[in-house]
Formats: C-alpha cells, structure tokens, sequence
C-alpha cells in the first residue's frame, strides 16, 4: 500500500496497469475555487516520487510554471525565428530550417511539446536511417542508381531492384540537434519539466574513408587545370588547404606579397537570399598562411592577367568587391558553378570520383603531414579548432607515419647491430 503524504505534499499512488502516478497541487482556479493538479507518471515509486519532489519545491520557491499547451510545430517556429536567427549565421539558420520542415514537423508537430516522448523521438530517428530522405530518391542494388520515379520498383538503366534510401547517421545526428536545442529552450522557459531528448539513443556514426589525390594525381589534375582560368584557384587550394568559400572570398587586400601571407577574414556563401561574404566562423578559422615562393609567383601572374581583362571590360568591371578569383567581370563565383566546373575537370582528367572540392583541403592536410609538418601548424593553416581534431580526421594519415617511424628505427636499430 503506498505511503500516504500529508497535505499539500502531493500524491501517490499505483495505477491498475502497473505505473506510478502522483500530482502536485500547482494552484487555485479563481473561478471554481477548485485545485489545480499537475500529473506525474513513471514506472516506479521512486521516478515518481522524485518528479514531485522537484514539483513541489519550485511550487513552495514561487517557480512552477503549468506545462504549455503548445504543440511542437507552434514552438520550434518560435524558436528557429525569436531565438536561433538573431545568433545563426544565415547559411546555419536556413539549414536549421530545413530541417523542421522536411523532417521534424512532418513527424511531430502535431505533438504538444508537454505530451512529447523520447519514443516518438526515437522512432522518428529509427525512420529517418531506414528511409528518410525527403526527395523520396531509390537507388539500385545492381548498378546504384538513383531514381525519384515514385511507384517503380526496378531500375530503368539496369532493372536491378530499388532501395529506399535512409538518411546518414550524422544527418539524424543533427536533426537531433535542432530537436534537442528546441526542447532545452523550451524546459528553461518552464514550458515543460524535462528535456525528452536526452534519453533518446542516436545511431553510431561509421567513420568514412577521406578520399585524396596522390602525388601522380596532382600531376595530372594541374596538367589538365592549366588549361582553364581558374587554374590559380586550383592551385592555390592545394598549397593553402583554404576551403571552397574562402577561396572565392579572398581579396587582393588579404595578400601581403612582401611578406608572403595570405590572410582568411571572409568567405563567399549561397543562401536563399543570394550570394553573400561573411565572417569566418571561429576565431581560428580567421587565419594567417605563410606562402611559398610558387605560390606568390603564381598570384603575381594571375594579378597581371586579371589588370589586363579589367582594362579589356573597362567600367563594366567591378573593382569594388577587390576579388583575387572572380568572373571576367569582378563579380563572385557562385560556389555551386566552381564545384560544377571542378567536377567537369575531373573527369577530362581521367579522376572522376576521385576527390571531391573539399577533397582539395585533405589533400593539402594529407601531404603537409606526410611531408613531416608538425600538426600545430598544420592545425593552425586548416583553421582547425583543435590539434586533436585534426589527429582525429587524419587518423589514418598519422597511423601510416607512426608505422613507418617504427620501420625507421628498426632499420637505424638494424644496422647499429649490423657495425658491431
């Protein structure tokens, strides 16, 4: 038989399918001069009575606030617009965005966040891997494929079986972030007790392979890059490991040719609004990189060349924006038609699905440790906020250098032994 409280202390009891429930006086209706109860229920005394506890403890201090009625949907448009907009960068709000609307809402929210579960959570994550992307794509067993055809089972190139295509751990990872975020805010304003997220289990992210170009294939990448304007780009990525925006936002101002620097304050992003520069991210992405001597020559021709096509555009050329790589015009290279024309070089090359843009950056990180850089200054030039980050994402570089460290002493040991 439970334990009976005094009055005022709230109450519990066992519930005839076998949980726990207890209430806590919260208030008085002005109205109907009746009390207002606030339920708690768990599988055990204990949970319960610990709920209550906590319960009654902010009622005597003044500080319970009644669960919101709100759903899910009302609330985390609330808070992407009133909370996370002023903070987020705009390429981070609008992907925080997307993924409320095509894959929480549609989900959950319709739920009232003071209903919510940790298993309509994780059954939300559990769909997403099995089949979650929001364009509906299939993809072939046979020859992989992918198709957005909706009610076709087999392939039309190979008519091999379709697959429907689940979403990659890390992508439910951050659509648990969103709904993670969302619901702390939510707990901190007193609209519900507890984060329901927390409890919920996300799938292990597998680490994939980092897919670079050898030194035989930078040979043949640049042979065939020469060929096209946007060669000093290329190379420039290669020898400074800058990522794809900060390429296209870099400025003439940002080169100290005397010195041979090149300074990362800026960088070139698409959001729904168009084109726009921002600042980098971190403190440590704002960055300076010491230049070779090819590198500072490559840019002085490149210089000299843009000086000749805005004599040849005249006023049609926009000085202003003060870019290093540009259209003929002086205009930004959208991102999208860089990685496109990069893409399309590729394959003339002979690499197609070698590397991708970002590939660019770990091939640069990968010769610089493989070339005996030590991994502060490796850090430092990637923009990494850490060096045990950059360990983490070169793990199977650095592996291969203590290897052959290892090799090494056995030979230097091998050969001591050999002179006695």
């Amino acid at each position: 038989m439970a334990k009976r409280r005094g009055n005022g202390e709230g109450s519990i009891t066992k519930r005839k399918d076998g949980r726990w429930q207890g209430y806590v006086t919260v208030g008085y209706d002005v109205e109907t001069e009746k009390p207002k109860k606030k339920y708690f229920y768990g599988r055990t005394r204990k949970e319960v009575a610990e709920r209550v506890n906590e319960a009654l403890g902010k009622v005597s201090a003044g500080s319970f606030k009644i669960p919101s009625r709100m759903t899910a949907a009302e609330w985390l448009n609330t808070w992407l617009n009133d909370y996370m907009k002023p903070s987020l960068r705009p390429t981070t709000w609008e992907s925080y965005r997307t993924q409320v609307d095509k894959h929480i809402l549609p989900a959950i929210g319709h739920l009232q966040l003071a209903q919510m579960q940790t298993s309509h959570l994780q059954r939300l994550y559990n769909e997403k891997l099995e089949s979650g992307r929001a364009d509906g794509k299939k993809k072939c067993e046979v020859c992989g494929k992918l198709t957005g055809r909706k009610n076709v089972t087999a392939c039309k190139n190979c008519g091999g079986k379709l697959q429907t295509i689940g979403l990659s751990p890390r992508s439910v990872k951050y659509i648990h972030i969103v709904i993670h975020g969302a619901l702390e805010q939510a707990k901190k304003e007193g609209m519900i007790t507890i984060n329901v997220a927390d409890a919920a289990k996300l799938p292990k992210e597998e680490k994939k392979d980092i897919k670079v170009l050898d030194v035989a294939g930078i040979s043949i990448f640049l042979a065939h890059a020469k060929e096209t304007r946007l060669y000093p780009l290329y190379y420039v990525g290669l020898s400074t490991g800058l990522r794809r925006g900060e390429l296209l936002g870099l400025r003439w101002q940002d080169i100290d040719f005397n010195n041979k620097q090149l300074s990362v304050n800026q960088g070139l992003v698409r959001t729904k609004g168009g084109l726009v520069f921002q600042e980098p991210k971190t403190k440590l992405s704002k960055r300076t990189i010491t230049l070779s001597g090819d590198v500072i020559q490559e840019l002085t021709l490149h210089k000299e060349n843009q000086e000749a096509q805005k004599r040849e555009a005249g006023e049609a050329y926009n000085e202003v924006l003060d870019l290093v790589f540009c259209n003929e015009l002086g205009g930004p290279i959208c991102p999208r038609n860089l990685t496109r024309c990069f893409e399309r070089l590729l394959k003339k090359a002979g690499l197609e699905g070698a590397v991708s843009f970002h590939g660019m950056r770990h091939t640069f990180a990968t010769l610089s440790l493989q070339e005996g850089v030590d991994i502060r200054t490796t850090q430092e030039n990637l923009g990494h906020h850490s060096a045990a980050f950059t360990l983490d994402t070169y793990s199977s570089v650095t592996a291969k250098m203590k290897k052959e460290a290892t090799d090494k002493i056995g030979r230097l040991l091998a050969s001591c032994l050999g002179d006695e």
